[in-house]
């Protein structure tokens, strides 16, 4: 009898809250919303109605489910919306934090003569703060990655014979 071809996994990262939410029964519903509310993955699990003596290994194979984690990672999103944080706000007030950092304030030192601060005519700024949001909003725009990938097909040969000869002199 010959195999049948395997059915695609939907896309569920193009999916809507509601489509997702459709997917899923009612204790991995319950279990996600315990989740994003800030319980541990175990009590999560209880909460939701699994069984306390398998709650933690449970809750471990719940999350390796696609469709529960796509599930979340809406939820998640659709309760930061709600909390005014989205990525463009996060973006202008990282601006906002940007532009607060670059603002050059005057150096005062403490006259002991005149018995209180003067100016030094020198500037200065915060530098580890700018260069932190710059960081940030470069992350939040896709500018940087965290791994290389490399796509080169080249092939190197080596020459086993001078393998041997590096081998008997001991490098």
């Amino acid at each position: 009898m010959p195999k049948r071809a395997a059915k695609p996994e939907p896309d569920y990262g193009n999916m809507t809250l509601a489509e997702l939410e459709k997917l899923l029964n009612l204790r991995q519903r319950k279990y996600v919303l315990h989740l994003v509310s800030g319980m541990s993955q175990t009590d999560a699990a209880i909460a939701a109605g699994y069984s306390p003596k398998t709650a933690a290994s449970q809750a471990s194979d719940l999350l390796k489910i696609p469709k529960i984690l796509a599930y979340r990672r809406a939820l998640t999103c659709a309760v930061l919306e709600r909390a005014c944080l989205t990525p463009e706000s996060i973006a202008i007030n990282l601006f906002g934090i940007y532009t607060r950092c670059m603002q050059a304030m005057p150096v005062e030192i403490w006259d002991y003569e005149q018995r209180c601060y003067v100016k030094t005519g020198e500037f200065q700024f915060d530098s580890r703060g700018a260069i932190r949001v710059m960081e940030l909003l470069g992350k939040n725009l896709g500018m940087f990655k965290d791994r290389v990938e490399h796509s080169s097909a080249s092939t190197f040969l080596i020459d086993s014979g001078s393998l041997d000869t590096m081998a008997k002199r001991g490098a």
